[in-house]
C-alpha cells in the first residue's frame, strides 16, 4: 500500500544515465539537436499507485528547447506516500562542435586524458609504428568529423618523428568548427640512418647525431636556417642560449617546429641498416622502423661457441687445464658503510628482504622517465630513495646470510644503479647538494690558485691543462729550491688535484673509496670470493677492473666468465676490450679476435633494440648506450675496421662511427645534469664526429655522388663539429683545441671563401696562442689568427665562390696544404701514380679508461696544429679566447673571469710531479685532405656582415703592445655594428683606461642600458664599472653616478655599493645618497621608514 516506486521509466530518444532502477530518482539524458520532442514511458510497481508529470502540459510527450529541460514525475502510493523522480533532458545546440570521445586504436594513450573541452593532445608510439587509427565519437549524429581533411578515412600514416593529426569537428548547422590536434611522436629508431641520395644526406642530416633529423625544429630567424633534431637543440640551448651556428642570442619563441621538413624527409629513400649483411632494400624513411623490425638480414643473435673454444687462450687455459689462474686476491669482509646500511629487522628472512628490495627496484624502473619526459627534482629524490631502500634491504639480508654470494652481488648492482642514476639525473638531496657545493667551492679556489701560478710563468687567460701542469711543475721546483717547503707542498697538492680531475674517464670514480661504483666493485668481488665459478660475477668484476686500469686482472676475469658461458655477447664484448688493453701491444690475430667480439656485442645491441619485445632499453645494461665504456669500445671497433680486420658481413668503419654518433647524441640529451659520465659521452660524440669527417674526406675521391654534395656535406659536418666543441662542457685541453682547429682548417679547405669558416679558424688560432703565448709558434699562430679574421672581414658581402682570399695564402698551414695538393695532382698525372694518404687517420683513444691513447691526428711526441673554437659568445666555454682582463676594483664578482668551476680534462697527465723539462713545442703538421673542388656557381651565396670577425681581430691585435691602436679601432667598429656586446666595451676599456680614464668612462657611458628592471648581471657589470671609474676620479656630481649606483645596487644587492656609500657619506653627498636609497627600495624619499633610516644615518 505504501509502494510508490516506478516500475518503468523509458525515453524515446537518448539514453538514461544512470540506467533505470526504481531506487534511483535522478537521471540525465542528452539528445541530438534534431530532436524536438521525446516521449516518456512510465508505469508504477503497484497497480494502486499513480503518477503524474509535473512539467509543462503534464503530458508524457515533452517538447524540448535547447539546453536543459527538467521533467519531474510524482508517484503517489495507495496510502498517500509521495516519491519524486526527475529527468534532466539536455538538447544539444545545433551550434555545438565537440567530440564526446577521442582515442587511438590499440589503447595508445593520449596525454592528457580526453576531455571535450581540451583540444590539444600528444601521444608516443614505438619506432616501428607506421600507422595510427583515430577513433572519434560525437554527441550528435549531425556533427561532421574530418581527420586531416579526409572525411572517409581516419587512418593516418606517421612521419619519422612528429605527425600532427588534425580532427576537424563541424557543428550540426555548419556554423561552428572546432579543431582537435594530436601530435603523434614516434620513438627514435635505434640505428643510424643513411639516405640513398647524397642531396638528402646533406639536407636532412642532423648536425648533432649525423643521422636523420628527428622532430625537426629550426632557430627562429636564423640565416641560413639552422635546423636540428628537437632533443639535441634543446640540450645545447640549456647550456648556452645562443644559436650553435651563428652565435646569435636565442630570444623568446626561438624554437620553430618544422613539420613540413619531417613530412618531406619521411618520403626520402634510405638504405636498410643491415645492408652490410646483404639487405639491398631501399624504402621511404617512414618505413625504415617497421623494416628494421622484420628485416630477414637482421642478426639473429645466435653465436658460435667455436669463436671461443677454438681460441688460443681457451685451448691453453681451459681445454686441457683446470682454468686460468686469477691474480686477484680478495677476502669477503663486512665494512663500516655496509653496517650503516643495515636495517633493524624483527624476525625476517633473506627471501623476504630480497623480495622487498625487488619491489623497490621494480618501482624505481617503472618511474624512470619515458622518452621525451623530464624528471622533476622531487621525482629524482624518489628514484634514489627507492634505490637506498633496496640497498638497505640487501645489506640487511647479507647480515642474516653473510655467505650468500647472490645477495652480495645484488647489493653491488643496486649501488652501481644508484651511481648511474645520480650521473644522469643528479642528486637533489640537501646533504648531497651541500657536499657538492663545498666540493665546487674547493675546486674553484684551487683553480684560482692554479691560474695565479700560471700568470707568474707567462700563461695568461685560460691555459690548457697541459700548460697548467707545466706552470705548477716550474713553481714547485722554484719554491723547493728556495726552501719554501710549505708552499711547495701546497703547489704539489694543486698538481695532484689537477692531475686527478684532468682524467676523462671513470677512473676517478673507481679510485674513490666512498663512491657507489667503488663499493659496487667490492660487492662483486665479495660475491666472487664466495662463488668463483659464476660467469655473471666475473663479467661485472672484469668491466669495472678495466675502468680501474687493472687490465690484466680484468682479462683473467672476463676470459674465465666467457669460458663458462661462451655464448654471452656482453662477456664477448668486454673480453674484446680487455684483449686490446694489455700492456703488451696486441698482435694482428688478437686484434682480429677482439674485433670479432666487439662486433658481436654491437650486433647484439642493435638486434635487441630493433625488437618489439625489448624496445625499452634497460639504461643500466652493460651494453647500454648510456655506458661510455660501451660506446668507447665501439669507437675502438671502428678503428680496427679501418684495418679491415673483419670483412665478411661486418659493418664498415663509417657504419660503426655513424651509429656511435647517433647513440652518443641520444644519450647526452638524456642527461639532466653535467656529470663525469655525460662528459665522457660528449668525448665519444666528438670523436665519432671527427672520425666520420676524416673518413668522408678520405673517401672523397671515390664517392659516386655529385662532388657538390660531398663539398656541402663536408662543410656541414665541419660547421657542426665546430659548434659542438664550442658548446661542450668538457674542460679545455690541448687535444680539444687541436681537434677544433683541424676541423676549422678542413672547413676552410672545403670553402675557402666562407667568411664564417675563416672567422672560426681565427678564433681557434687565437685560442691556441692564448693557451701557450710563450711557445715557439706563438708569433706565427697570432699572425695567422689576424690573417684569418682579416680574410673573413674582406669577404663580407662577397660571394662564397671564387679564388681564396689573399690573407689566407699567407698562412703556413694553407701553403703546406697547397703543396700537398700539387704533389697529388702531379702524382696522378704521372705514368706510375703513387698512392698517398688522403687524410691523416685519427687513432681513436683507448677504451681502457674511457679515454687515453695517442692524441688525435698526431704522431707520438709531436705537437698537432692549432685548432679553432667557433665565434666567441659571452658565457660560452673557455675554448673561446679569453679577454685576459685583470680583476678591476668595483667588479661584481668575476663577470668576465674564465670559468674556474670547469674541471680540466686530460688523461695524458700523471699524478706525480715530472722531473724532466717539458717537451719543446714542435711546428705545425701539414693538413692533408682530399681536395673537394668548389663547384658552386659564380653568383653563389653572399657572405653576411658580422661583428664577430671584428671582435676576434680586435682581440688578436690587443695581444701585442704595438698593435693596440688597431685593436681600439676594431673594438669601436664592433660597438657601432652591435651596440649590445658587453665584451667589446669591457675589453676596449682595458686598453683605454691606463692612458685615458675619462675616455674609458665615455666608452662605458655609451652602452645602451635597458630599464633597471630588465637589466642582467652583464649589464650590472657595466654599471658597476661606471661607478668605479666615477668614484676613482672623484666625479661625485656626474649625472651618471646616481642612476648607475641605483642600477648596480638593484641588480647585485646593496652590499656591493656599501663602500661607495661610505665614501659619499664622508663627502657629505646626502642628497645623492637619499635619492639612491629611495630608488633602490622603490619608495619616495619622504617615506616614513626611510625618513627614520636617514635620521639614523644623520642625513637629515
Amino acid at each position: 500500500m505504501d509502494n510508490c516506486d516506478l516500475e518503468k521509466l523509458t525515453i524515446s530518444a537518448g539514453k538514461l544515465q544512470p540506467a533505470f532502477s526504481p531506487q534511483v530518482t535522478d537521471y540525465k539524458v542528452t539528445v541530438e539537436s534534431s530532436v524536438d520532442k521525446v516521449t516518456l514511458g512510465l508505469s508504477t510497481s503497484d497497480c494502486g499507485a499513480s503518477y503524474s508529470i509535473l512539467t509543462g502540459d503534464r503530458s508524457s510527450t515533452v517538447t524540448l528547447k535547447e539546453g536543459i529541460n527538467r521533467v519531474e514525475i510524482e508517484v503517489v502510493s495507495e496510502d498517500g506516500t509521495v516519491k519524486k523522480y526527475s529527468v534532466d533532458i539536455t538538447k544539444l545546440s545545433a551550434k555545438v562542435a565537440e567530440l564526446s570521445d577521442l582515442s587511438l586504436e590499440g589503447d595508445i594513450p593520449l596525454n592528457p586524458a580526453f576531455a571535450a573541452k581540451v583540444h590539444e593532445y600528444s601521444s608516443f608510439v614505438s619506432f616501428y609504428c607506421n600507422l595510427v587509427t583515430v577513433q572519434t565519437k560525437v554527441p550528435d549524429s549531425l556533427i561532421k568529423v574530418a581527420v586531416n581533411g579526409q572525411s572517409d578515412s581516419q587512418t593516418v600514416s606517421l612521419h619519422f618523428g612528429d605527425t600532427l593529426v588534425e580532427i576537424s569537428v563541424c557543428s550540426a548547422d555548419g556554423s561552428v568548427t572546432q579543431v582537435y590536434t594530436v601530435c603523434v611522436t614516434r620513438e627514435l629508431i635505434p640505428v643510424a640512418v643513411t639516405f640513398s641520395e647524397g642531396k638528402h644526406q646533406v639536407e636532412y642530416e642532423c648536425p648533432v647525431s649525423l643521422s636523420a633529423l628527428y622532430r625537426a625544429v629550426s632557430v627562429h630567424q636564423s640565416d641560413p636556417k639552422s635546423i636540428f633534431s628537437r632533443p639535441y637543440i634543446e640540450m645545447l640551448a640549456r647550456r648556452s642560449k645562443v644559436d650553435p651556428f651563428t652565435g646569435s642570442v636565442l630570444g623568446e619563441g626561438w624554437k620553430v617546429s618544422e613539420l613540413d621538413v619531417d613530412k618531406t624527409m619521411s618520403a626520402a629513400p634510405v638504405h636498410c641498416f643491415f645492408r652490410y649483411r646483404g639487405c639491398d632494400s631501399v624504402m621511404q624513411l617512414s618505413e625504415l622502423g617497421l623494416h628494421a623490425l622484420d628485416c630477414p638480414h637482421k642478426p639473429t643473435g645466435e653465436l658460435d661457441a667455436k669463436d671461443v673454444i677454438e681460441s688460443r687462450w681457451y685451448k691453453e687455459y681451459f681445454a686441457t687445464s683446470a682454468g686460468l689462474e686469477i691474480e686477484t686476491k680478495h677476502v669477503c669482509t663486512v665494512r663500516n658503510w655496509e653496517k650503516k646500511l643495515q636495517m633493524t629487522q624483527e624476525e625476517n628472512t633473506v627471501d623476504n628482504l630480497c623480495a622487498l628490495a625487488e619491489e623497490h627496484l621494480k618501482l624505481h624502473r617503472e618511474h624512470l622517465p619515458k622518452p621525451g619526459e623530464r624528471l622533476r627534482s622531487e621525482n629524482v629524490d624518489a628514484l634514489l630513495h627507492r634505490l637506498d631502500e633496496a640497498a638497505a634491504l640487501y645489506a640487511s639480508a647479507i647480515a642474516l646470510s653473510p655467505k650468500n654470494a647472490k645477495v652480495h652481488f645484488l647489493l653491488g648492482l643496486v649501488l652501481e644503479e644508484h651511481h648511474n642514476t645520480t650521473q644522469v639525473y643528479g642528486s637533489p638531496k640537501k646533504a648531497d647538494k651541500d657536499k657538492e657545493d663545498i666540493s665546487e667551492a674547493k675546486s674553484s679556489a684551487h683553480q684560482d690558485d692554479i691560474l695565479a701560478v700560471c700568470k707568474l710563468h707567462g700563461f695568461h687567460g685560460m691555459p690548457s691543462v697541459e700548460n697548467q701542469l707545466q706552470a705548477l711543475d716550474k713553481e714547485y721546483h722554484q719554491l723547493k729550491d728556495q726552501g719554501q717547503f710549505s708552499k711547495s707542498d701546497y703547489v704539489q697538492t694543486l698538481y695532484l688535484w689537477l692531475s686527478k680531475h684532468a682524467a676523462k674517464d671513470r677512473n676517478i670514480v673507481m679510485q674513490d673509496e666512498e663512491s657507489h661504483m667503488y663499493r659496487s666493485l667490492l660487492k662483486y668481488l665479495d660475491a666472487w670470493s664466495l662463488s668463483p665459478d659464476s660467469w655473471e660475477f666475473s663479467l661485472h668484476i672484469g668491466r669495472l677492473l678495466l675502468l680501474q686500469g687493472r687490465s690484466k686482472e680484468a682479462l683473467q676475469h672476463v676470459q674465465t666468465g666467457l669460458a663458462l658461458r661462451p655464448l654471452d655477447p656482453a662477456l664477448r664484448f668486454f673480453t674484446g676490450l680487455a684483449l686490446l688493453q694489455q700492456e703488451q701491444k696486441a698482435c694482428e690475430a688478437t686484434e682480429k679476435e677482439a674485433a670479432l667480439f666487439l662486433h658481436q656485442g654491437l650486433e647484439h645491441f642493435v638486434s635487441q633494440r630493433c625488437s618489439a619485445s625489448q624496445e625499452d632499453q634497460d639504461p643500466f645494461d652493460p651494453l647500454s648506450s648510456l655506458n661510455p665504456q660501451f660506446l668507447r669500445g665501439l669507437l675502438t671497433l671502428g678503428q680496427l675496421q679501418q684495418k679491415a680486420m673483419l670483412s665478411e658481413k661486418s659493418m664498415t668503419p663509417e657504419q660503426v662511427y655513424h651509429i656511435v654518433a647517433a647513440l652518443a647524441a641520444r644519450s647526452v640529451s638524456q642527461f639532466v645534469c653535467h656529470s663525469e659520465a655525460s662528459r665522457q659521452l660528449e668525448w665519444v660524440l666528438l670523436d665519432a664526429h671527427f672520425a666520420l669527417l676524416q673518413r668522408l674526406i678520405q673517401q672523397g675521391e671515390q664517392q659516386a655522388q655529385a662532388v657538390v654534395d660531398m663539398q656541402a656535406l663536408v662543410a656541414k659536418r665541419c660547421q657542426a663539429l665546430t659548434a659542438l666543441i664550442r658548446l661542450t662542457t668538457i674542460s679545455p685541453c690541448q687535444e680539444l683545441l687541436d681537434m677544433q682547429e683541424r676541423t676549422c682548417q678542413l672547413a676552410v679547405v672545403t670553402s675557402p671563401r666562407d667568411s664564417r669558416a675563416l672567422c672560426h679558424l681565427g678564433v681557434a688560432q687565437l685560442a691556441q696562442y692564448d693557451s701557450n703565448p710563450n711557445s715557439d709558434r706563438s708569433n706565427e699562430v697570432l699572425s695567422d689568427a689576424r690573417l684569418s679574421f682579416q680574410a673573413s672581414i674582406e669577404l663580407e658581402d662577397k660571394p662564397q665562390s671564387g679564388d681564396p682570399p689573399e690573407p689566407l695564402g699567407k698562412q703556413k698551414w694553407w701553403q703546406q696544404h697547397l703543396e700537398v695538393k700539387n704533389k697529388k695532382a702531379a702524382a696522378q698525372a704521372s705514368p706510375q701514380p703513387t698512392q698517398a694518404p688522403l687524410c691523416k687517420t685519427v687513432p681513436i683513444r683507448d677504451a681502457k679508461l674511457g679515454r687515453g691513447g695517442p692524441i688525435q691526428g698526431r704522431a707520438p711526441g709531436s705537437r698537432p696544429p692549432p685548432v679553432a673554437p667557433a665565434a666567441p659568445v659571452r658565457g660560452g666555454k673557455v675554448l673561446q679566447p679569453p679577454a685576459r682582463i685583470p680583476p678591476v676594483k668595483g667588479r661584481p664578482g668575476a663577470a668576465i673571469k674564465p670559468d674556474t668551476a670547469a674541471k680540466p680534462g686530460s688523461d695524458d697527465t700523471k699524478a706525480k710531479l715530472p722531473a724532466s723539462k717539458p717537451e719543446q713545442d714542435s711546428g705545425p703538421e701539414t693538413v692533408e685532405t682530399a681536395e673537394v673542388e668548389n663547384t658552386a656557381s659564380a653568383s653563389g651565396p653572399l657572405n653576411p656582415r658580422s661583428h664577430v670577425s671584428r671582435l676576434g681581430l680586435a682581440r688578436a691585435f690587443s695581444r701585442s703592445a704595438d698593435t693596440q691602436d688597431q685593436a681600439k679601432h676594431f673594438y669601436r667598429e664592433v660597438i657601432a655594428m652591435a651596440p649590445g656586446i658587453h665584451e667589446a666595451y669591457i675589453e676596449l676599456v682595458k686598453l683605454v683606461e691606463p692612458s685615458d680614464p675619462e675616455g674609458a668612462l665615455d666608452v662605458y657611458c655609451g652602452f645602451p642600458l635597458k630599464d633597471v628592471a630588465e637589466q642582467s648581471f652583464d649589464d650590472a657589470f657595466i654599471t658597476g664599472e661606471i661607478v668605479r671609474l666615477l668614484m676613482s676620479q672623484q666625479l661625485f656630481d656626474h649625472p651618471q653616478l646616481g642612476p648607475s649606483l641605483v642600477a648596480y645596487g638593484k641588480v647585485m644587492g646593496l652590499s656591493v655599493i656599501e663602500k661607495y656609500i661610505d665614501i659619499l657619506d664622508e663627502k657629505s653627498k646626502t642628497s645623492l645618497l637619499k635619492s639612491v636609497y629611495a630608488k633602490i627600495n622603490n619608495r619616495q624619499e619622504d617615506d616614513p621608514d626611510l625618513q627614520d633610516f636617514f635620521r639614523f644615518k644623520c642625513w637629515i
